[in-house]
Order: structure tokens, then C-alpha cells, then sequence
């Protein structure tokens, strides 16, 4: 994901929404997990809206 090398495009969106889907799924529910994890896995779910939202507006189609 932070490869300077990677492209994306809106061809990836679906996998991307996917892997989020995925994550938000698997750490629902945090409870009693470290602090800093918690912090990292919030990270991670909101890059990942982050790209997708990037990849609409260059599209210019709606999210």
C-alpha cells in the first residue's frame, strides 16, 4: 500500500473495498486489545477508505 513503486487505479477498488470489508469484519469487536494495536488496526481501515475515496474522485465517479 505505500510502495512509491505500486499503481492503483479504480480497477483495484473492489479489492481494495474487499481487504477493508475483510479487516472491519475481523476486528470488530477490540475489546481488550492493546492500545497501539487498537490505534494501528484503525489506521489500517481508514488508509484503506482513504484510497478508495482517492481513487473515485480521480475517476470522477461516485463512491
Amino acid at each position: 500500500m505505500s510502495c512509491p513503486n505500486s499503481r492503483r487505479s479504480a480497477v483495484h477498488i473492489p479489492r481494495i473495498r474487499l481487504t477493508r470489508d475483510l479487516a472491519h469484519e475481523e476486528f470488530k469487536d477490540i475489546r481488550g486489545v492493546p492500545l497501539l494495536q487498537e490505534a494501528a488496526i484503525r489506521e489500517f481501515e481508514t488508509t484503506l477508505d482513504a484510497m478508495i475515496a482517492e481513487l473515485h474522485a480521480e475517476e470522477g465517479s461516485p463512491l
